[in-house]
């Protein structure tokens, strides 16, 4: 595939969210995908590598904090080869009536079409203090 390809799956992907469309995330990873989130898994049940079971079950908890759905918005992307860094940022309304906004810089790796690694950067700190 094309960095062009691998960027339009990565704006496709990035949709999901918006309509809490765990499946269509989870769906887009390879079978042996991994999610990594910066941090220390010791202080935040976020961080740490995730296998793609696991990045379900994490997506599908997040998805379901939201009244309606995670906008996920892409400002900047760059690719090379199977790789993509997409830098976006987020605005959702908890459950909890608590305001969610944070920015991310997202490295996407691709094989056979579908996405079989992302490394995730975030503000932990404001996911903790949105959602204790």
């Amino acid at each position: 595939m094309s960095v062009e390809d691998n960027k339009r799956l990565v704006r496709e992907f990035c949709a999901h969210f918006g309509t809490s469309n765990a499946d269509g995330l989870i769906d887009s990873m390879t079978e042996d995908a991994t999610w990594w989130v910066n941090g220390k898994p010791h202080l935040s049940s976020s961080a740490g590598t995730k296998t793609r079971a696991e990045a379900g079950t994490m997506l599908r908890n997040m998805l379901n904090a939201y009244v309606d759905g995670l906008d996920m918005i892409v400002t900047k992307m760059i690719g090379e080869g199977d790789i993509v860094a997409a830098e976006a940022r987020s605005y959702a309304t908890a459950k909890s009536g608590k305001i969610y906004e944070n920015e991310y810089l997202f490295l996407f790796q691709f094989r056979n079409e579908k996405i079989s690694g992302v490394k995730e950067y975030t503000d932990l700190m404001h996911v903790e203090e949105t959602f204790g």
